[in-house]
């Protein structure tokens, strides 16, 4: 080839280039992922109970590399997180990932009744607000009782004067303990961030709102179908019906019983459904799942307005 051709050739492939990063940044900006995952006690140090007994294991090594590694595949703007440890635990993950190559610089905890598992978020965009509940409850048995991880609500600024608000909850799990009926439990946790979510709603309608959680129960269960409202109402909520690539919509798997289910949920506010992406919305599986939680991720894709 001769030069003059060759510096055409290499100009036009720049420029090529160019246009092509130009294009996939465009497209990278309007769009957001949100991910919601239960990752199964990411704790750096044994968690000890009231009474000095084991709680919860350290998360080993390879088990922490397969959470890192899935996150990193999705590639989220916005991570909701269930079973986090301690501030510190958090901390690692948030510095796990930017070692990876995904920095998400904006984080909250919150500090619930449970003091071995927490809820979270890490964010790529900035937090406007944060508002965590954490002495909500209800009275059970006779008892006043707490919701036990809190529920998690913060303002997440996707770019100047369009806020997406995050609201996440862990119910109680459906382990049976002696002091009350687990199920009725998660029903009067669910009545307690269905008023939360409703207040949201009533006060501004036109708020994009995002509920997410490892639910511990099914989709017609009083605890989930309960947080939903009444259809067409401006309070109402949306369920997700987020499948993986063959289809199936199980979210966790219960060990001992070798039972699969689907106790994991995303529910969006009338403002931001008009707003997701279905096609880019899912379950991503894989073959090494289990490795990392006994829960499968949750994907959420938005189309976001640029002006």
């Amino acid at each position: 080839m001769v030069p003059g051709r060759a510096l055409l050739a290499a100009t036009t492939a720049v420029l090529l280039s160019a246009t092509l990063d130009a294009e996939q940044s465009t497209a990278a900006k309007d769009r957001v992922v949100f991910m919601a995952w239960n990752v199964r006690n990411y704790i750096l140090e044994p968690a000890q109970g009231d009474d000095g007994q084991l709680e919860a294991p350290p998360k080993t090594e390879e088990s922490i590399a397969a959470v890192v590694a899935t996150i990193t595949k999705a590639s989220p703007d916005v991570l909701g997180l269930g079973e986090i440890g301690t501030r510190r635990d958090l901390a690692d993950l948030q510095k796990r990932l930017k070692s990876a190559g995904l920095d998400l610089p904006h984080s909250t905890w919150v500090d619930g009744a449970d003091q071995s598992r927490h809820l979270a978020l890490l964010s790529r965009y900035p937090l406007t607000s944060v508002r965590h509940e954490t002495d909500a409850g209800f009275v059970l048995g006779g008892l006043p009782r707490k919701i036990q991880r809190g529920i998690l609500d913060c303002n997440v600024q996707l770019r100047p004067g369009f806020d997406l608000r995050v609201i996440g909850a862990h119910f109680k799990s459906r382990r049976i303990v002696p002091d009350f009926d687990e199920a009725e439990f998660r029903r009067q946790e669910s009545l307690v961030l269905r008023r939360h979510t409703e207040t949201i709603l009533k006060a501004d309608p036109s708020t994009r709102l995002l509920l997410f959680g490892d639910f511990n129960d099914a989709k017609n269960s009083p605890a989930v179908s309960g947080l939903l409202g009444r259809p067409g109402s401006d309070t109402a909520m949306t369920l997700l019906p987020l499948t993986d690539s063959l289809g199936d919509s199980w979210t966790y798997r219960w060990e001992e019983s070798d039972e699969y289910s689907r106790v994991d949920f995303i529910m969006v506010s009338t403002k931001l459904r008009a707003l997701v992406d279905r096609r880019r919305s899912h379950l991503p599986r894989s073959r090494d799942w289990h490795k990392a939680s006994d829960h499968r991720p949750l994907v959420l894709t938005m189309k976001i307005p640029t002006s």
